[in-house]
């Protein structure tokens, strides 16, 4: 019985995040679930530890501030599309949530990840290492190419890999190789209804790639980072990186600061000729207070 109630939950909870824009009464909800309005509420609670409305709220507040930072809608939009009955409410309720209202959330300089709730439909990929290291002027000289591309705020927190190995093979296609180490930039910049997502691949300025290659030097990166380090399959990198945001930063009082991610990776083939990446993740950070 226990399997079976876990497994109703964990679908339960996929169809609440397809649904986040909707409206999702008690009723709705658990007219979907198939249970009883007082059961449902009691058994979600026993499995998540959070009353089914907090979590409904949680989520909606999660893409709202996303909504917020990255894109150019307005708050009374925002308002409406996460279902808040008005401005003021979703206002109220942002505030009492984020400690602050949805205006200085927006407008603030360092992007403090602090209260989100992630989608417990998602894995939670438990301890993940991460050091603090400061980056000298002129530590890394790269050369490189942009691609930006653009999402939905709905999304920003799931896997780019799709859209990123397009973007990789393109590249290194115009290389004519795949270099010994790659690097990439990575920021969130608000562009109307969307998010662009400024994406940049690049390779040490020493490299030798051909003339035709038409790379340009990349601002230079420096200053305090945190940084997470990754062995593993591909596909499972993107469910680390939201981690570090939304958990780890936060519990090290840290929030992010102005200026892109830097990656460093490699591929290679294990002995089961399964692709294999090695990787150095860095965030630009700044303390909270």
């Amino acid at each position: 019985l226990m399997e079976t109630q876990e497994s109703h939950i964990r679908e339960l909870l996929v169809w609440i995040e397809d649904n986040l824009t909707n409206p999702l009464s008690l009723d709705i909800v658990s007219a979907k679930s198939g249970y009883s309005k007082w059961y449902l509420q009691r058994m979600f609670k026993k499995q998540t530890s959070l009353s089914l409305a907090s979590y409904i709220r949680a989520r909606r507040l999660y893409l709202a501030a996303f909504a917020l930072r990255y894109t150019q809608k307005s708050i009374l939009d925002i308002s409406i599309e996460y279902q808040f009955d008005n401005q003021q409410t979703f206002s109220r309720c942002f505030k009492k949530h984020f400690a602050e209202s949805p205006s200085v959330y927006r407008h603030a300089r360092k992007q403090d990840f602090s209260h989100l709730v992630r989608s417990l439909s998602v894995n939670q990929p438990g301890d993940i290492k991460v050091d603090r290291i400061k980056v000298a002027k002129g530590q890394y000289a790269i050369r490189g190419k942009s691609y930006p591309y653009h999402l939905d705020i709905t999304d920003l927190d799931k896997s780019h890999l799709p859209i990123r190995s397009k973007i990789k093979e393109t590249f290194y296609a115009l290389l004519g190789e795949r270099p010994a180490l790659t690097y990439s930039l990575a920021q969130f910049v608000p562009d109307g209804e969307r998010v662009r997502v400024d994406y940049t691949l690049g390779v040490a300025a020493d490299c030798p790639v051909s003339d035709g290659a038409g790379l340009e030097a990349l601002p230079d990166i420096s200053g305090d980072f945190c940084r997470f380090c990754y062995a593993g399959k591909p596909v499972a990198l993107n469910d680390h990186i939201v981690q570090m945001y939304t958990q780890v930063l936060p519990q090290l009082g840290l929030a992010r600061r102005e200026g892109p991610d830097l990656t460093m990776f490699n591929y290679s083939l294990n002995e089961r000729e399964e692709l294999h990446l090695e990787l150095q993740h860095l965030v630009p950070v700044t303390p909270l207070d």
